[in-house]
């Protein structure tokens, strides 16, 4: 293997980790906010949801913003957002394991403002 495909590889296995893949969602939420006038006090309404529960979702609230996940990544990514949102892990949060996830079909982070609901 080349040194350059050797750094690429590490390179993009660093880019997927589940800190970088929360920060990027958080660098999208910023986007959203900042282009559909969210305003202080305002939060994100954090998710993880089936394809299903998705396309109801987006019905329902705009903006919607959604990452799909591998099962393993999906429960860390959710709890790294929550904690840098600050907002508060709950009892469901804490038992919630990778096994209830593959098993209900979840496979995105979801995050849509508490005030955009559509009619």
């Amino acid at each position: 293997m080349s040194n350059q495909r050797a750094l690429s590889g590490s390179a993009h296995a660093q880019q997927n980790s589940p800190g970088n893949q929360a920060d990027l969602f958080l660098f999208d939420l910023k986007n959203e906010a900042c282009e559909h006038g969210l305003k202080t006090g305002e939060y994100w309404n954090l998710r993880i949801a089936t394809e299903n529960e998705i396309i109801n979702l987006k019905k329902e609230h705009h903006p919607v913003v959604s990452l799909r996940l591998q099962t393993h990544d999906l429960l860390r990514v959710y709890l790294q957002v929550k904690g840098k949102l600050q907002q508060s892990i709950n009892d469901t949060d804490r038992t919630l394991t990778e096994a209830d996830l593959a098993r209900d079909e979840k496979k995105h982070l979801v995050a849509f403002p508490v005030r955009n609901v559509r009619n």
